[in-house]
């Protein structure tokens, strides 16, 4: 751990991003602590910021108790330096950082929801409140609340405080001695060390972009500022790509592959009508041409290739809905079998067919009317199509 404390310029001043100071330890392994620094370092889930320090790449900055440990892409002498933090990245995490902060409290102001944690990733963030369910409307209701917020351009200010006398906290912090405080007027004050704008209108807009289930509670993904704007710009491209292989105006997309989704569910349903009645035509030749054993069972074995192994199944499955049958198919490449049997056929399907298998060193098994599974090899599977076969 380094002995220096870095002085944190953007604790004052999260737009400072030019900034000069000295360089007072240099490691071999390119890494610099500053006397004072603009870079802000990962931690509270925020990001670090990149840049560089006398034009040498910063790739990671490091929170080390009071000092700020700067990773560079080369060595770096010691002495006065010059530092210039990349405006895009702290731009965005400010933005991001901000909306987080006024999503979580109207989350909780509107709903009781209050944050259990925060991400910050490199697409989205995400919030996870503490509630098991959440409605659309009222996803969108916090939305909007949170945009006409932004439209209003309130002050976001920041404050060091005594931490034992900071009130009106959104929540309570365990710190003692001084406390920065981030206070949206009339809308939040939360303790927080990371970068944030200095007005909501800075923020840009703020956009749900997804929701899930986790421990129990709701995770809501979000952009906000330019991360909106490329959002909606990648869903504008590719409902131009929709509505373009559906033949049909941008506004029409829904309507259309609504109508598309309909037409293939109907024809999925005909064909699966088609495939069953395919199937049993297919039965009773097979059953007619195959003659019932001594004991009156008919033991069919049928030989496909991989591809007919679907309409095989389906076969199988009217075997065993049908009267003294076992029906057997089997598929070379890989080595695979579908068994059925009807009920007064004597067998198990599923028993019978996992305890053939398990003597041949393959796996499978199902129901007493119909099972399927796999051999290690051709010659395998024949010694077990020759066992189910046999009466």
């Amino acid at each position: 751990m380094s002995t220096v404390a870095t002085e944190r310029l953007y604790y004052h001043d999260a737009a400072l991003l030019d900034f000069t100071a000295t360089a007072l330890e240099v490691t071999d392994s390119c890494r610099v602590v500053l006397d004072r620094s603009a870079f802000y370092p990962t931690s509270g889930g925020q990001p670090h910021d990149t840049g560089t320090i006398n034009d040498i790449a910063v790739i990671d900055v490091i929170d080390d108790g009071d000092s700020v440990i700067h990773v560079l892409e080369a060595p770096l002498a010691s002495g006065p330096v010059h530092g210039l933090v990349n405006r895009d990245r702290r731009i965005d995490h400010m933005q991001q950082h901000t909306a987080q902060h006024l999503l979580s409290a109207l989350g909780e102001d509107l709903f009781g929801w209050r944050t259990a944690s925060v991400h910050f990733g490199a697409t989205h963030s995400t919030i996870e409140y503490e509630t098991a369910h959440a409605l659309p409307a009222q996803l969108k209701q916090i939305e909007d609340r949170a945009n006409a917020v932004v439209a209003e351009a309130r002050p976001v200010v920041v404050n060091v405080e005594a931490a034992e006398s900071a009130a009106g906290l959104r929540k309570a912090s365990d710190r003692r001695g001084e406390l920065r405080v981030i206070t949206i007027e009339g809308i939040d004050r939360s303790a927080c060390g990371g970068t944030h704008v200095s007005r909501t209108s800075e923020i840009g807009a703020v956009y749900h972009v997804g929701v899930e289930r986790i421990r129990g509670h709701i995770r809501v993904a979000f952009v906000a500022g330019h991360r909106t704007l490329q959002r909606l710009q990648q869903r504008d491209a590719l409902l131009q790509q929709v509505a373009g292989s559906l033949a049909c105006a941008i506004d029409d997309a829904g309507i259309v592959a609504a109508n598309r989704a309909n037409e293939l569910a109907r024809l999925t349903r005909e064909h699966d009508l088609a495939e069953d009645a395919l199937a049993a035509a297919r039965f009773e030749l097979l059953s007619a041409a195959t003659p019932p054993g001594r004991d009156g069972v008919r033991r069919i074995v049928y030989r496909v290739d991989q591809g007919e192994l679907g309409r095989a199944r389906r076969i199988a499955k009217v075997a065993g809905s049908g009267s003294g049958v076992v029906f057997i198919a089997m598929a070379p490449a890989p080595p695979s079998i579908v068994v059925g049997a009807s009920e007064d056929s004597g067998m198990d399907a599923g028993s019978a067919l996992k305890a053939a298998l398990d003597a041949a060193g393959g796996r499978g098994g199902g129901s007493p009317r119909y099972a399927q599974g796999a051999a290690p090899d051709p010659a395998l599977m024949r010694a077990v199509v020759d066992r189910l076969a046999s009466p």
